[in-house]
């Protein structure tokens, strides 16, 4: 099944797994993959974690959409961990000078993190639709 086709899969409340990450996904894409200059996709996170310390400190609190979207959806620990994982690591490596900002250029922690949300809504969608073909006993 195509990613598009696992998007359109309904979770238990009606929507779409699509629907139900429409705004993290734009929020994810706006901070690290908005704008493209040859050939480098980055965004506003590459950018504000430019300015010294409070540049990764406040993308940081800003990744943390990632973890309020995984507890609104109920989404196990585990996703919660990744998260974090993902938000720690951005957080420290892109603190060192000069080579962090370069990371924050590459690494895309935020679209890392709405492909875990993603994840585990296609998975509940799955169980879902499974549940709903399951013969009545």
């Amino acid at each position: 099944m195509a990613k598009e086709d696992k998007r359109a899969l309904l979770l238990p409340d009606g929507r779409s797994v699509s629907e139900a990450v429409a705004g993290f996904d734009l929020f994810s894409e706006a901070l690290d993959s908005k704008f493209r200059v040859g050939g480098v996709k980055f965004g506003a996170d590459s950018l504000i974690g430019l300015v010294p310390v409070a540049g990764d400190v406040l993308t940081g609190v800003a990744g943390l959409y990632a973890l309020g979207t995984a507890w609104r959806h109920r989404l196990p620990l585990s996703a919660s961990i990744h998260i974090l994982w993902n938000i720690g690591f951005d957080m420290t490596l892109g603190a060192v000078p000069v080579a962090g900002d370069v990371f924050d250029f590459f690494n895309r922690s935020n679209r890392k993190n709405f492909r875990v949300v993603e994840k585990h809504l296609v998975r509940r969608a799955e169980a879902h639709a499974k549940s709903l073909k399951a013969p009545a006993s």
